[in-house]
């Protein structure tokens, strides 16, 4: 058997007082934080110390960090409170603010809407604004990263197909343009079949056929050093120099033993020399 608590109710004028004193406890940090601010701004330190940071230490027992960690918190919580639409949860301690202090404004109201909608409505932890900035700022970073990746790339004619190749169609071809594929066949020296990303496989002429390529500062097209490569999307390539007839005689005994790739052609062909 359960025993169930009564609470005693409390007056219009007494529920309005303790949501007072409550505000008046969520905001005690930022109401240090903006003393903070305005004693170190106005020297109101100066009659007794040399420095802010001497002063906070004889003072108040903060080390300059924690002091500066309040001051900063002052203006995340007035950052937050210019949110649109308006946010009615707000921080109650400093430590809720200190991973918002390195996104940008906007970026602090949209992580802290996210905590606040992760704890389910409520003022969220710490932790978890800290994961919510983590969460922001490594989208950020992936975004930069694929931005520089981008801006490195280009796309050039193709002029030896191989067999396992990846290439895109070009821009101005009817059916298929700017289509990604990888070579199949080579039937003979003017087109290739390609198997397209959606397993469909069409005949294409070389001269529609582009291959990426990274380029330097100045625009040109870097080759690739002989041994083993990195390629986006792709990973680790190994690269070998030959010249065009070995590897037309390449390309040739790919489609007679049927492999899919050089690189499986030239294993086989190894495999069968070394028995």
């Amino acid at each position: 058997m359960s025993l169930t608590t009564i609470f005693e109710p409390l007056t219009l004028d007494e529920e309005n007082e303790r949501i007072h004193l409550e505000r008046q406890v969520e905001r005690a940090f930022y109401q240090a934080g903006l003393a903070l601010q305005l004693l170190r701004d106005k020297k109101l330190y100066r009659s007794t110390h040399n420095t802010f940071q001497e002063y906070c230490q004889d003072r108040f027992g903060f080390t300059k960090r924690s002091a500066y960690y309040l001051i900063d918190a002052v203006q995340i919580v007035d950052n937050l409170q210019k949110s649109e639409p308006l946010v009615h949860i707000m921080p109650t301690s400093e430590r809720q603010c200190r991973a918002l202090k390195s996104l940008k404004p906007s970026q602090q109201q949209e992580a802290w809407n996210k905590a606040v909608a992760r704890a389910k409505g409520k003022v969220p932890s710490s932790r978890i604004v800290r994961d919510v900035v983590n969460q922001i700022k490594n989208q950020d970073t992936q975004a930069k990263n694929n931005h520089q990746l981008k801006s490195k790339i280009k796309f050039i004619p193709l002029k030896n197909p191989s067999i396992g190749q990846r290439v895109r169609i070009c821009s101005e071809h009817p059916l298929f343009a700017r289509e990604l594929a990888t070579i199949t066949q080579i039937p003979n020296n003017r087109s290739v079949v390609l198997e397209l990303d959606n397993q469909s496989r069409q005949l294409i002429d070389i001269k529609d056929l582009e291959i990426e390529r990274v380029v330097d500062k100045n625009n040109k097209v870097t080759a690739s050093s002989e041994g083993v490569n990195y390629v986006r999307g792709v990973g680790l390539e190994w690269y070998v120099r030959v010249d065009e007839a070995t590897w037309n005689k390449l390309n040739k005994y790919a489609q007679k033993v049927g492999t899919a790739t050089l690189g499986s052609a030239i294993a086989r062909l190894l495999e069968s020399e070394m028995k």
